[in-house]
């Protein structure tokens, strides 16, 4: 039985971060995990929020985050958890090359290891350049081997997303565009993503709807959570954009609600479970929003052809975000560490 013991759980980010490992607590012993609360343990698994702080600029987070790992990391080995929900490395890669964790994990990564090297606001590919913080990292063959990915992302961290309504029947709206479009940009020296590019990304398919899409029943005005919900149950398609990640609680609920998933291109991010499957689990755009209307107008005119889309998803859904891929997938990280070989 490997022993794991989770610092500092339920603070802040953390508690997200680390939300599916007590979800599946039970069933993580069946696979020789014991997740321990005592200081007898082989692994620790330290999370974002003691390792990294977005009120710090990006150097002083830096040496603040490795100065608090050494104070929890006498007793052996560790991982570190980047708990954001994108594929940016900021502020954590930085920590984990100078530090002595095994692995680093994300929930989600870029597919290629090349695509790092490319410059990017806060390590966002879908944010351009031009912010007080764009980086880029050049990541060698053997860091990449040990950037790892978590085994869950949003999907796993609700259980009402295994909840699923019927279809409806009477879907009098075409296309539901109802989410948050402006944020508040924070400082530039702070570690997190600003607002300022969130927002251009969000609103930018607005802009394209507004232009182009007079004839179709569009719905972009904020409601009330219960009369938002109704209203995308009734649509026929919703366009779901990246925020500060490119997984969104949103895709989720979109398949709750059985309405078809317009989303910029998941092709190049690599995630586990993954029900990103392109033009049979949603329907893909260019990040820029640059062939939107093409595509709306395409699905609404042959709607019929597309309406088992929805259904593909749950499908898709069901099978994948299960306990036992969440365990196997724990069970393989340390099956591969040589040191425990035999003893899980």
């Amino acid at each position: 039985m490997i022993k794991v013991k989770i610092l500092n759980p339920t603070r802040d980010r953390n508690e997200p971060t680390f939300r599916p490992f007590y979800f599946f607590k039970e069933k993580l012993r069946e696979y020789s995990i014991d997740i321990t609360e005592s200081d007898d343990y082989d692994f620790l698994f330290i999370g974002m929020s003691d390792f990294w702080d977005m009120s710090l600029s990006l150097k002083d987070s830096i040496d603040w985050g490795l100065e608090s790992i050494k104070k929890h990391t006498d007793n052996g080995d560790y991982f570190l958890f980047d708990g954001f929900d994108s594929t940016s490395m900021l502020g954590s890669y930085e920590v984990f090359e100078q530090s002595d964790a095994i692995y680093l994990f994300k929930h989600q990564l870029l597919k290629n290891r090349e695509d790092y090297n490319n410059v990017y606001a806060y390590g966002k590919w879908w944010f351009g350049t031009g912010s007080g913080l764009d980086v880029s990292y050049d990541i060698s063959e053997e860091m990449w081997s040990r950037i790892k990915l978590s085994g869950f992302n949003l999907g796993l961290q609700l259980p009402d997303y295994h909840n699923h309504f019927e279809i409806s029947n009477n879907k009098i709206h075409d296309v539901c565009a109802i989410y948050q479009g402006v944020h508040e940009p924070v400082p530039f020296n702070q570690v997190t993503a600003p607002g300022i590019q969130y927002t251009e990304h969000r609103t930018s398919a607005w802009n394209v709807l507004k232009e182009h899409g007079s004839k179709y029943d569009v719905l972009v005005d904020k409601l009330p959570k219960q009369e938002y919900l109704s209203k995308l149950w009734q649509s026929k398609l919703a366009i779901s954009p990246f925020g500060q990640g490119e997984v969104c609680y949103r895709d989720f609920e979109l398949m709750q609600f059985g309405t078809l998933m317009i989303k910029p291109d998941m092709s190049n991010v690599k995630t586990f479970p993954n029900p990103y499957i392109s033009g049979d689990t949603y329907i893909p755009v260019k990040h820029d929003w640059s062939d939107l209307m093409e595509t709306i107008e395409t699905i609404l005119d042959n709607y019929n052809e597309y309406s088992d889309i929805s259904e593909n998803f749950r499908r898709e859904f069901k099978k994948i975000y299960v306990a036992d891929n969440v365990c196997l997938h724990w069970y393989d990280v340390f099956k591969s560490l040589n040191n425990i070989k035999g003893v899980i």
